[in-house]
């Protein structure tokens, strides 16, 4: 009787855990878990990054955007130019020698003194050994101003050395070498613009007066010689100068800076920017080009906005900032 009885107990107890065991696993099966509920809401209740991030929600392109430099595009001139140097010189220089080879004595003015004609420059010893001879002086030939005194006292020159240089330095050019390379393009009344190292961020507009018919065998280069438009008190001979020699300029044209081309499939292409934002390829044909600009012939018109900063494609959206602007 006491073992029935204990029988019972036990098999009442293993059903109530069978059945405790039952429905823990159905609950478990049939009740939504909630962390996956937290990330999955609701249709119409996500939140505004959620949407932001859902492809094709509306402001996505925006989001998207690159952000790119434009230039739009109007009437503008555009120049090539060569780069050369050269000396500031006296339009008037000329050389004086001695009537005599002999030794130099002693100058008798320094460079930058004002001379008149028939004013005694240097004095040279014509003397030989056994051979006495009065001291000779070196005369200008010229009212002017030295420019220099290639000598030094003590040294030999012959009447084939010049003693020094004169010059008138109210009249002055420029003379520099320019390679021969550009002797098709080389002619008088070219406009340059000068830098001089004295006046820095200053440029000094000069013109080609006269350009050498011959080339030099040995440098292979030019002489042209270019005078300023407007005199001024503060150049003077012997100033290294830096020119920018305009060949050739083209006016009211349609330029875009050269970093805006590209090239697509071995053709030149620009990117425009749409009414919709977007990066638009447009091929075109350039002209002119100098290091910063180019020139397009076709393909693009005045009023069009070119990217030349930002790297985009077909259809890229894009978010514009305008030449000369910061992001």
């Amino acid at each position: 009787m006491i073992k029935t009885s204990a029988d019972r107990i036990i098999q009442l107890f293993l059903l109530a855990f069978i059945f405790i065991f039952g429905a823990a696993i159905l609950v478990a099966v049939f009740t939504p878990d909630k962390a996956d509920a937290q990330k999955a809401p609701a249709a119409g209740n996500a939140s505004p990054a959620e949407q932001k991030k859902t492809p094709g929600a509306s402001g996505g392109d925006k989001q998207n955007a690159i952000t790119v430099a434009v230039r739009d595009i109007a009437p503008a001139d555009i120049e090539k130019a060569i780069r050369i140097n050269g000396d500031v010189a006296s339009r008037s220089e000329i050389s004086i020698y001695a009537d005599a080879s002999g030794k130099l004595v002693d100058y008798k003015v320094g460079p930058g003194a004002e001379i008149k004609k028939g004013g005694v420059i240097a004095l040279v010893d014509p003397s030989r050994p056994g051979s006495p001879f009065a001291v000779s002086p070196v005369r200008s030939t010229i009212d002017g101003t030295v420019i220099s005194l290639p000598y030094k006292i003590g040294e030999t020159i012959s009447v084939s050395s010049p003693v020094a240089k004169v010059g008138v330095i109210d009249e002055l050019e420029l003379i520099t070498f320019v390679p021969e390379k550009y002797v098709a393009v080389l002619r008088s009344g070219l406009k340059a613009s000068v830098a001089l190292v004295p006046f820095p961020g200053e440029v000094f507009s000069a013109r080609v007066a006269r350009v050498s018919p011959v080339v030099d065998s040995v440098s292979r280069t030019v002489e042209a010689v270019l005078v300023f438009d407007a005199k001024d008190e503060r150049l003077k001979p012997g100033m290294f100068a830096a020119i920018s020699l305009v060949t050739e300029k083209r006016s009211g044209v349609c330029v875009v800076p050269r970093s805006a081309l590209r090239i697509y499939n071995g053709e030149t292409v620009v990117y425009t920017v749409d009414a919709d934002s977007k990066a638009r390829r447009v091929r075109v044909s350039t002209g002119l080009m100098n290091d910063k600009d180019a020139e397009i012939v076709s393909g693009l018109s005045f009023g069009d906005a070119v990217i030349y900063s930002g790297s985009v494609s077909e259809g890229t959206p894009i978010r514009r900032v305008a030449e000369g602007k910061k992001s």
